[in-house]
């Protein structure tokens, strides 16, 4: 029997695996830790001992030092094959092609995640959950590719009271801003702590918004219709991975006042 069908193949061999990685421990200790029966641990632990991948030493049983590096990439597996199975159904009917490929190996760390889904009278209004987010943060870097009504006068806002904003938008998303939103998108352009930025690629990224408390993300679906599903998550883990989505596309932009679009005037001397 080969490494793969001991650790990976048998649940209860992988299950015991990882416990142990955890914390070493006794028999009696792993007994009452896991679902199983004494006569099958102890079959299931002699084919782990005669692997190599446990040892025993005074009662106790540890990895070996050949099971280390093996454990700790099956314990990114297991995790990741639990991510996507929590929400398999979302996973499978939107595209996932804005994330870049460093990221989209690391979609686990997301962690546990709400789905919010606004009914579609409301589909382009900010979800009472997230501006609850928005009114506690302190700093806030989003990407759009969709114009959302409420954004320009709410991050207008943001900016007046002085919050840290880096806001990064396709170049049509620009254009409109320039002409539709005179106003506010002046007041983001002269705000001290504000940056705002155009991406000229293609990229099928409705919107994106990572703060210091939440990171909120929705997809295209798969077919390219606009979906009202919206994922929102707050981990440490989450705020990291959304601060590196964020840098990316900034890192393939230029500052709006770079472009050749057309800056904004004051409207009253336009």
């Amino acid at each position: 029997m080969n490494l793969i069908d001991l650790s990976v193949l048998s649940e209860k061999r992988r299950d015991i695996l990882l416990l142990i990685g955890r914390k070493p421990g006794s028999f009696e200790e792993i007994e009452s830790l896991l679902d199983i029966t004494s006569a099958s641990l102890r079959f299931h632990i002699k084919k782990l001992l005669d692997s190599g991948l446990l040892e025993e030493e005074s009662g106790e049983y540890k990895l070996s030092s050949m099971a280390v590096p093996i454990i700790e990439n099956l314990k990114e597996l297991v995790d990741s094959l639990a991510f996507f199975e929590e929400n398999m159904g979302y996973w499978m009917n939107h595209g996932l092609t804005p994330v870049p490929d460093f990221l989209l190996e690391r979609l686990e760390e997301l962690g546990r995640f709400e789905l919010i889904e606004p009914d579609e009278e409301h589909m382009f209004e900010i979800p009472q959950a997230v501006m609850e987010y928005l009114s506690v943060s302190e700093e806030i870097f989003a990407f759009f590719s969709c114009m959302y009504t409420e954004i320009p006068p709410l991050y207008s806002e943001f900016a007046k009271k002085g919050l840290k904003l880096s806001l990064c938008v396709t170049e049509p998303i620009a254009e409109r801003l320039l002409k539709d939103c005179p106003i506010e998108t002046k007041i983001l352009q002269e705000a001290e702590n504000t940056r705002l930025f155009v991406c000229s690629r293609n990229v099928n990224l409705p919107v994106f918004v990572v703060t210091d408390r939440f990171m909120l993300i929705g997809f295209f679906q798969s077919n390219g219709g606009l979906s009202n599903q919206l994922i929102v998550c707050s981990g440490d883990g989450a705020l990291h991975w959304g601060r590196e989505l964020y840098r990316h596309y900034e890192e393939v932009s230029e500052p709006l006042q770079s472009r050749g679009l057309k800056t904004c005037q004051n409207p009253e001397t336009a």
